[in-house]
């Protein structure tokens, strides 16, 4: 894996762990009072901000993966599927 790719990661898992402590703490805090608009309204970036980089970490991966494996079939000389992107 590149060192792009590995600090896209790893910033994509970091920033989804932040995202889901916010979750958790305003998922604690949610209830009636003078700010519980507020709070929902900030669980609900929250959420969607945590499944947006889970599936930022998740594509990487997917990607990455198919890139080792594909390089791995090219140096072994075994004829690999052809994809969409070779045909």
């Amino acid at each position: 894996m590149g060192r792009r790719a590995t600090v896209l990661l790893w910033g994509a898992a970091a920033a989804a762990v932040f995202f889901l402590g916010s979750v958790w703490t305003t998922a604690g805090r949610l209830g009636s009072g003078p700010h519980a608009q507020a709070n929902v309204a900030v669980l609900g970036v929250a959420v969607i901000g945590f499944a947006a980089t889970a599936l930022v970490a998740g594509r990487i991966a997917f990607v990455v993966g198919q890139a080792q494996r594909r390089a791995r079939l090219t140096r072994s000389g075994e004829p690999g599927r052809m994809t969409r992107q070779e045909s």
